[in-house]
């Protein structure tokens, strides 16, 4: 979930507990806790295997949450004034596991048993960045400093809204999901995985998938949708090519990917440090694809989690060989671009 929307909701939740005793030091402790477990962000400064490896990791972690509702709620005494330690904890504890559950919902995945297990866990139920759940929190957060008498009840309201939200998000992922499973059926081969992934603007929209020993298929299905999308047309806009990947329920265009072509390049490329992380990172790695040139030998992956086909591509990591089979450069192509 994006920053704003934790801190926002970090505010909600402080202003729905309405301690007496904090004042709007309850506020203040809401908002800080909304936003803390994301100061990882620092971590993307360095480089994005560095961003990738930690980013929701520690700090997201539901064993170290409660050591870190103590140490801010000292703080928070600290620079109050106030002596209600245990005031103070219930919001920053109640903020801090909110943040982690927010992100859960997404599907980036979030390793929650942090230090001692590097899993990562995701629901795919919710866009990372969705405007209509930021604006169940949002707009009573604002209205609520109108209605003072009735500022707690205004952000109970929207709490309960969030949850409503929630469980409607979780009926669509089902509806994906089945999807998914009429597609499968067709398909000969054992069945590894398959995934329906929440998309950007609608709750409706889902990217949907299903991998086999060999392929990793990908669909895109506008729940609501009843006609297939007209080929062509002279919109280029963002929304119109996001409009145009979804299909209707039962007429989504499966696009199948091959996980790893026979190449001992991308043979070699499994084997080196980079690509063992990149494979614990993705979700549906596949390769990209694979280059020759002058004595250069480029394989290039990708995780379809993140493809949006003609609009987007993040998270594409490389590794580059010589003919002896040294590795001459590897990276992320988002970090070379960048030089």
């Amino acid at each position: 979930m994006d920053t704003l929307t934790h801190i926002v909701t970090g505010g909600v939740i402080a202003r729905a507990i309405d301690d007496e005793k904090l004042g709007k030091w309850g506020t203040v402790a809401g908002l800080a806790m909304g936003a803390f477990p994301d100061v990882d962000f620092v971590l993307g400064l360095f480089n994005h295997q560095f961003y990738l490896q930690y980013h929701r990791d520690f700090t997201h972690s539901v064993l170290l949450i409660p050591f870190y509702g103590l140490l801010f709620s000292w703080l928070f005494i600290k620079l109050s004034k106030r002596p209600h330690f245990w005031s103070f904890y219930k919001i920053c504890l109640s903020v801090l596991l909110s943040h982690v559950l927010l992100d859960l919902l997404t599907s980036y995945g979030t390793m929650i048993f942090s230090p001692f297990f590097d899993d990562r866990f995701a629901w795919d139920l919710v866009f990372i960045i969705d405007l209509i759940f930021s604006g169940i929190v949002m707009l009573p957060f604002l209205a609520s400093f109108f209605l003072k008498k009735r500022a707690k009840w205004v952000c109970r309201g929207s709490l309960i809204g969030l949850a409503a939200y929630i469980l409607f998000c979780w009926f669509q992922h089902g509806q994906a999901l089945e999807e998914v499973k009429d597609f499968s059926k067709g398909l000969k081969g054992k069945i590894i995985q398959t995934a329906a992934l929440p998309q950007p603007v609608s709750p409706f929209r889902w990217a949907v998938y299903v991998e086999t020993e060999d392929k990793v298929f990908q669909g895109f299905v506008d729940l609501l949708k009843k006609e297939l999308p007209r080929a062509g047309g002279p919109e280029n806009s963002f929304f119109a090519k996001l409009n145009s990947l979804y299909d209707p329920p039962g007429r989504i265009s499966f696009q199948p990917l091959q996980k790893l072509p026979d190449s001992p390049w991308v043979k070699k490329a499994l084997t080196t440090e980079g690509i063992t992380f990149y494979y614990w990172f993705a979700r549906f790695p596949v390769v990209k694809s694979i280059h020759s040139k002058d004595g250069r030998h480029r394989v290039e992956f990708m995780d379809v989690r993140f493809l949006l086909p003609g609009i987007r591509l993040p998270f594409v990591y490389f590794v580059e060989f010589d003919d002896s089979g040294q590795i001459h450069s590897e990276g992320f192509v988002e970090d070379r671009r960048r030089r």
